[in-house]
C-alpha cells in the first residue's frame, strides 16, 4: 500500500488521487462523487480511469494483464450510479 500511496503522490493529478482515496478507499459511488464536485458521472469514471492507468503502469510491467485490469474499472462504472437524467 506504501508503494501505491508514493505512485498516486508523484504521479496522479490532486483530482485523480481524490477520486482513487473517495472511490476505492472511502466507498463513495461514482455518483456521489460526481455530486460533490458538480460534474457528470462520466468526467469521474474517465478521471477514476486514467489514475488508474497511471498507478498500473507502475504495478503491472505486462501491457495484456495492465489492459485487462483497466478494462475491469470499466465493466464496473455503471454499479452503484445514478445516471444523470434519470
Amino acid at each position: 500500500m506504501d508503494l501505491v500511496r508514493k505512485i498516486m503522490e508523484r504521479e496522479l493529478t490532486p483530482l485523480q488521487q481524490d477520486a482513487v482515496i473517495k472511490y476505492y478507499m472511502e466507498g463513495m459511488t461514482l455518483a456521489q462523487i460526481a455530486a460533490e464536485r458538480c460534474v457528470n458521472v462520466t468526467t469521474v469514471w474517465r478521471t477514476l480511469l486514467r489514475a488508474m492507468r497511471q498507478i498500473r503502469r507502475f504495478l503491472l510491467p505486462d501491457e495484456e494483464e495492465c489492459e485487462e485490469t483497466v478494462n475491469s474499472v470499466r465493466k464496473n462504472r455503471g454499479k452503484g450510479c445514478i445516471r444523470p437524467g434519470k
